[in-house]
């Protein structure tokens, strides 16, 4: 991929994949611009609303979950907006094993509040790869 198809977004924390037995090839994120114009005409300004946020959301989210779609190499991380939103972002990662993706991509995100994202923990716990450990419940 050339520079001009993406956004360098930010990190992941590669320590927090290799703990839950994934071996990124790369820490770095990146949304394509089309990811990016999908994420814009599903929900209008998400994208530059949180993108301030996103380096953080990636590198520190306070949830992984493996995808519930089955997508293989796909995950689903949650990281609290604030005390009412939460922002879900599906990640595509590169693994070591992976010869066709050399980024870990974003896919989507959206905003979820509080009522779908107890739902979540509640209907995909088998899911869950990592919690942090200071979101008491």
């Amino acid at each position: 991929m050339s520079n001009q198809e993406y956004l360098t977004i930010g990190n992941l924390d590669s320590q927090l994949f290799d703990s839950i037995g994934k071996h990124l090839i790369t820490d770095e994120v990146i949304f394509t611009y089309e990811r990016i114009n999908h994420v814009e005409t599903k929900r209008f300004q998400l994208f530059h609303e949180v993108k301030h946020f996103l380096p953080n959301a990636l590198y520190s989210p306070d949830y992984i979950y493996r995808d519930w779609n089955n997508r293989q190499n796909t995950f689903v991380l949650i990281k609290s907006l604030n005390s009412q939103k939460n922002l879900n972002i599906v990640l595509k990662i590169a693994l070591l094993n992976d010869e066709k993706h050399s980024k870990n991509s974003i896919i989507t995100m959206i905003k979820i509040g509080n009522k779908t994202f107890n739902k979540i923990k509640k209907n995909k716990k088998e899911n869950l790869l990592f919690k942090r450990l200071d979101n008491y419940e």
